[in-house]
């Protein structure tokens, strides 16, 4: 494997405020589509680890586009997509929670003289579960599976939508995209701050799950930012990015202790009493990171209960 391997992100998405919805929409999972199958080729090619964590990232945006575009696709349709790509999406989150538990919680800073050979042996047992989950993966994204979606995806998208539909959902798609997006910001936004009402009161699970609702709305501005102003996209990404940053964090937090607890009661039983220790050093250091974290993050989401996007935002509004 090269040292350094290109990372394919999602292309910029080009949409203009003289398209229909259905036109929108076709650019857009085009662009979804295209992300999603570079990342697959040069994981075949060259079993990137980066590639599977831009799969992962693109499998989760698909998700969001269809739940976006829902009115103008059969139900039968969507349910089997979201069901794919979320199959996809919870299988490599697990390998991505013992990528971070194990490059950050069991790495140089808490490799101290006091824990460093417990830290060893946790280690070791981290990277054995590693290698069976990505065993795990290998398999079903080599295996023809994903590559069956990935063609059963393009043949629908090239399909002759309107012809499934009925006179309310070909009245959407022949609609102007740009009231149909600030609608779609809309929406989100407020899904967002519903799910965060009580934001102040939630538990850890609620808070990732909220952390969904911000990716979402990340994902509104991100299709459809080229329809909007720069300085209003600059401005919701600049919260949102750093929302989801500090509740990722948190989530980080929380999953890295399940899987130390979880390596915990399978270490060697002479190494038991001292890893209990490192436990305790480990849930010190990440009760004061979580605690910042989560005070950060509500100032953000105070900012954010201000933030909108509207028909003056537009990048042609008169």
């Amino acid at each position: 494997m090269p040292s350094k391997s290109k990372i394919h992100k999602l292309s910029h998405i080009d949409l203009t405020e003289s398209m229909d919805v259905e036109t929108a929409a076709k650019v857009i999972f085009r662009g979804c589509a295209l992300h999603l199958k570079e990342n697959f080729r040069q994981f075949k090619e060259e079993g990137d680890p980066m590639a599977l964590m831009q799969i992962r990232i693109g499998v989760r945006r698909m998700r969001v586009a269809l739940y976006i575009f829902r009115p103008i696709i059969p139900k039968e349709i969507r349910s089997k997509f979201n069901r794919e790509y979320r199959y996809f999406g919870n299988l490599l989150g697990d390998a991505r929670n013992m990528d971070v538990f194990l490059d950050s919680t069991l790495m140089p800073e808490i490799k101290t003289k006091d824990f460093k050979k417990v830290s060893k042996e946790l280690l070791r047992l981290g990277e054995e579960f590693r290698s069976e989950e990505y065993d795990i993966i290998i398999h079903e994204i080599s295996g023809g599976h994903f590559e069956r979606l990935s063609k059963s995806f393009d043949k629908w998208l090239q399909g002759n939508w309107p012809a499934k539909l009925g006179r309310s959902a070909r009245k959407i798609m022949s609609s102007p995209v740009a009231p149909f997006a600030l609608n779609a910001i809309e929406e989100g936004g407020i899904e967002l701050l519903n799910r965060g009402a009580d934001v102040e009161n939630l538990s850890a699970n609620e808070l990732h799950d909220l952390r969904k609702y911000i990716k979402r709305s990340r994902y509104h501005l991100r299709f459809f930012s080229s329809l909007i102003r720069k300085e209003k996209i600059d401005e919701g990404y600049d919260l949102l990015v750093q929302m989801q940053d500090y509740l990722g964090h948190i989530n980080d937090v929380k999953e890295g202790m399940i899987i130390l607890s979880q390596l915990s009661a399978a270490i060697r039983a002479d190494y038991f009493a001292e890893t209990l220790r490192f436990n305790a050093r480990v849930y010190g250091d990440a009760s004061k990171e979580v605690e910042q974290n989560l005070k950060n993050f509500l100032t953000l989401w105070r900012k954010f209960e201000d933030f909108t996007v509207d028909k003056k935002d537009l990048r042609n509004a008169a």
